[in-house]
């Protein structure tokens, strides 16, 4: 999704939690009686005339139809998938593409990371967020683990991705730390 529609979004988003705040607001108060006469003060006639003529139920179920359908366009969008299966290197013109595959890309620097003694990699993705490459990259931790050393391995993994990608290095390179399995020791009573 671009900046343009996460902002349109948003707005929307505001404009309508607004709208509900009013109308929640104007329930609470009309419940309360706080407004008096407010039911005499309320003029529905000119729409309740509408509702005995023919055209009225097709207009709401059209209503309700557009509505279903921006639902699931809003839907649609948002779960559209972001993982990139290849990444166009420097270099394509119209000789020929160059292309690396996300999976070979992420297994090397998996294979950089797993080089700490205490980290161990478990996979990864490719993925695009707005108009940013990132790599994210899932790694398990030992909890005695020496924390310089995986920053260093984390440098390293980043380091294989720029030499792998050149100038169209990824602006993030995310890894992901979770505490790795204790492993339990079984002891044996005979």
């Amino acid at each position: 999704m671009s900046r343009a529609a996460a902002g349109v979004e948003r707005a929307a988003v505001l404009l309508t939690g607004l709208v509900l705040l009013v109308l929640g607001g104007a329930a609470v108060a009309w419940e309360r009686d706080w407004i008096p006469d407010a039911v005499d003060r309320l003029d529905a006639s000119a729409l309740l005339d509408r509702t005995g003529e023919s055209w009225w139920p097709w207009a709401v179920g059209l209503l309700g139809l557009v509505l279903v359908v921006l639902g699931l366009v809003w839907l649609l969008a948002h779960a559209r998938r972001r993982s990139l299966s290849r990444l166009k290197l420097s270099g394509t013109g119209r000789e020929g593409a160059l292309e690396v595959e996300s999976g070979a890309l992420v297994d090397a620097a998996a294979a950089a990371l797993d080089e700490a003694p205490a980290v161990t990699a478990r996979g990864g993705r490719v993925w695009r967020d707005r108009k940013e490459v990132v790599v994210e990259l899932r790694a398990a931790l030992d909890p005695g683990a020496d924390l310089d050393e995986v920053a260093d391995a984390a440098d390293r993994a980043a380091a294989v991705l720029g030499t792998s990608l050149g100038p169209q290095a990824p602006e993030r390179c995310r890894v992901l730390l979770v505490r790795g399995r204790r492993r339990a020791r079984r002891t044996r009573v005979r």
